[in-house]
């Protein structure tokens, strides 16, 4: 700060210019108050029933006295300036003194009480910072936790997970949305050896399936192939019927009005190709994570 040296020999020049310079100096001290911040409590104002007391306030880069006054839930603070007048040698009286100090009242320009704060006192600072880390640490380091809880989030919070919603669609809860590309279908794992589930966000599967002959298993199936025999009089003609221990033959009036029909006893051709087929439900690719810290 400036610094004046009044204890000097040969006439010392006091005139207005040195007490300028003595306000030069303190003024300076008004900085000390921005280490609370505007609108702060630097001392005093204490409440005693419904009054406050006297006591300094910082407004605006400047430190001004409080002057006690009765408070209500909405005083304003104001600035009020008393202006003092002393005479001259040589002309009337003019104002060499303004005296600054702040109460309650109504003005142009006011600010309500309630944004005046007294802050911490600065020696106070670490150890109400120690007690503050002594909550944190409560059951565990809370920083930790939460990060944790970031970390588990952080599926969302990227747009990229689903949950499942077991109530109806008109009390999904606000800021949640369903995803509609995901109607009647269910998730399978990315599996990058399957083509089918190689490829993220494919989609696959039908709800029906009609078998293809291929996809049939192999078999075959017995049945009766049934014909008519004409003009067979001789055991050395066609058989009609096979059966265990006997064997009929055709007479020569056997085709008369097509009334006597034979039939043997046959095996189809083998049928199918034991082909697999799909039984795969409507589906979409997905990768399933887990949280692992």
């Amino acid at each position: 700060m400036n610094r004046s040296y009044f204890n000097q020999t040969n006439g010392y020049p006091l005139n207005t210019e040195r007490l300028q310079e003595l306000q030069t100096a303190y003024e300076i001290f008004n900085s000390l108050g921005s280490i609370a911040g505007d609108f702060t409590i630097i001392s005093g104002c204490v409440q005693s029933g419904t009054t406050i007391q006297n006591g300094f306030v910082f407004i605006n880069g400047e430190l001004l006295e409080f002057v006690s006054a009765a408070v209500t839930p909405t005083s304003t603070v104001i600035i009020v300036e008393t202006p003092v007048t002393r005479p001259f040698e040589t002309g009337p009286d003019k104002v060499v003194y303004i005296k600054r100090h702040v109460t309650f009242g109504t003005a142009d320009i006011s600010w309500p009480w309630s944004l005046f704060k007294r802050p911490i006192q600065t020696k106070d600072i670490q150890d109400a910072l120690d007690k503050k880390q002594d909550k944190t640490s409560a059951g565990g380091d809370l920083l930790t936790r939460i990060e944790v809880l970031e970390k588990k989030n952080a599926v969302f919070q990227a747009g990229g997970g689903m949950v499942l919603w077991n109530k109806p669609a008109n009390q999904i809860p606000t800021g949640w949305a369903e995803v509609v590309n995901w109607r009647g279908r269910i998730p399978v794992g990315f599996d990058a050896s399957q083509p089918e589930f190689s490829n993220m966000g494919k989609m696959g599967g039908n709800k029906n399936k009609n078998l293809e002959i291929a996809e049939l298993p192999e078999h075959n199936f017995s049945y009766k192939d049934s014909y008519f025999l004409s003009d067979e009089i001789s055991n050395n003609y066609i058989s009609g019927r096979e059966d265990t221990g006997r064997t009929y033959y055709a007479t020569a009036s056997a085709d008369n009005n097509n009334r006597y029909l034979y039939y043997k006893n046959r095996i189809s051709e083998n049928v199918g190709s034991n082909q697999a087929f799909s039984l795969l439900n409507p589906y979409r690719v997905v990768l399933f994570i887990e949280y692992i810290g």
